[in-house]
């Protein structure tokens, strides 16, 4: 954990759709800043809208901080929308 991530390390339940959008949003931004870097996914990141369906069931990604490699994941049940988390992983 760093400066740059100590914000990120909440954990938060994904209870509607419109909270993983708004997630994800921030994300995007994130990484266009630079401050999160996307190391592994099972669909394209790029791909989820808000406008568009779900490119996968079970969307689900790992990011890491730039700056200190502290790890987050991101997952939601594309189906409902809700049921997923943001959260750090611990290893």
């Amino acid at each position: 954990m760093c400066q740059i991530c100590d914000d990120l390390h909440e954990t938060i339940r994904i209870e509607h759709p419109y909270q993983y959008y708004s997630i994800v949003e921030q994300i995007k931004t994130m990484l266009q800043e630079g401050i999160l870097v996307l190391t592994e996914g099972n669909c394209d990141f790029s791909l989820i809208d808000r406008n568009k369906t779900f490119p996968h069931d079970v969307p689900y990604h790992v990011f890491k901080c730039a700056n200190c490699e502290c790890r987050f994941g991101l997952c939601v049940e594309a189906y409902h929308g809700r049921g997923g988390s943001w959260e750090v992983i611990h290893n």
